[in-house]
């Protein structure tokens, strides 16, 4: 499957672009056009089905956080989104929709009208560009649809097709999975029903312990993110020195990751070691740790409520209390606008924390 799941994928961009290129004149001007707008179809598929499935969700009212096609991420804010470019870390094009629905819910449902709804899209934008351009009497115009429609097609078709590539899972595999009534409790689960209860408004203190087992147990990055949520309930309790003593488990495991895993998460890991450096802070009252390097520009803005919990400490310790009022406000502002609505809650709770401990 894994195999015509591949040949699928190079079909796709072959036939998109001989499919434009038989519609041109035969002069090797065209050549290039040809091959721009082959691989365009190509692209507009994986916008279509990605598309897909952020529509399904929302029919579902299933919380989408972010959006990403290649090197193009979307983050889904309660009122917005927000473009921005990211490194790249993958060779090929591809795309996936991150989107979380609480499992005290109907999951079966929703997840079944969720991983369908790329093929889908793929599928009906194939035979809507395949009749418009039957209706054409040739032409460069005839071709750029024959390609779109082509493209789509061996898109939706080898998602469909139930293959597992490493930890990648097609959509066709987890349709099958779901219909023959996948468990909800399934341990390779874990990570999908924190982050639904997360998204639905439980903060990281208040999630189940057997799941963040579940998760220490499984390969990278779930060890990683079983850390990162053990952290932020040590700093939504103001528990700076527990927090503080995660940093020897946090350098164990990223000391074992391979060099490519570690740029990979290097998203993750930054995350990790800013919101340790802030427990530092709290424990020693010494803000010399938040650093103005702690965070690279791009995930300053990303995670803007980190960073200025981050500023709003150094200020308060520098004893300027306006800018730290300021930030503090700053934070929560930005945590309000996630849809993740744990977020804000946790937010408010560890300033509170910091604020009562800074005080006493």
């Amino acid at each position: 499957m894994c195999l015509l799941q591949i040949a699928l994928g190079i079909a796709a961009t072959m036939l998109s672009v001989l499919l434009f290129m038989l519609s041109l004149p035969k002069e090797p001007i065209w050549i290039v056009p040809g091959f721009i707008v082959g691989f365009s179809a190509v692209f507009l598929a994986v916008v279509t089905h990605e598309l897909g499935h952020f529509l399904a969700a929302r029919c579902c009212r299933i919380v989408v956080l972010r959006v990403r096609i290649g090197r193009w991420d979307v983050r889904i804010l309660r009122s917005g989104w927000k473009l921005s470019r990211r490194p790249r870390t993958e060779p090929r094009l591809g795309g996936f929709v991150l989107a979380f629905m609480d499992p005290r819910g109907s999951w079966r449902r929703q997840q079944l009208c969720f991983v369908a709804g790329g093929p889908l899209a793929n599928l009906t934008l194939a035979a809507v560009a395949g009749l418009a351009a039957m209706l054409l009497a040739g032409g460069a115009a005839q071709g750029a649809l024959l390609a779109l429609s082509a493209a789509n097609a061996c898109l939706g078709v080898a998602n469909l097709l139930p293959a597992q590539r490493k930890t990648v899972i097609s959509d066709g595999l987890w349709l099958l999975r779901w219909w023959r009534g996948l468990d909800i409790n399934h341990p390779q689960l874990a990570f999908m029903r924190l982050m639904g209860l997360a998204c639905a408004g439980k903060c990281s203190d208040e999630l189940p312990e057997e799941d963040l087992r579940l998760l220490e147990i499984q390969q990278q990055p779930m060890p990683l993110l079983a850390l990162y949520i053990r952290l932020r309930a040590l700093l939504i309790q103001g528990e700076w020195q527990a927090a503080m003593a995660l940093g020897v488990v946090f350098q164990a495991q990223r000391s074992s990751l391979p060099e490519t895993t570690q740029r990979a998460l290097y998203e993750l890991l930054r995350l990790i070691a800013a919101e340790l450096a802030f427990a530092e802070a709290m424990a020693r009252r010494d803000a010399s740790a938040l650093s103005d390097d702690l965070l690279v520009p791009r995930l300053r803005r990303e995670y803007a409520g980190i960073w200025a919990r981050c500023l709003a400490l150094r200020a308060e310790l520098a004893g300027d209390e306006g800018e730290r009022c300021r930030q503090l406000a700053l934070g929560l502002e930005h945590a309000a606008n996630s849809p993740d609505l744990s977020l804000e809650r946790e937010e408010s709770r560890i300033q509170h924390c910091m604020l009562q401990s800074l005080r006493g």
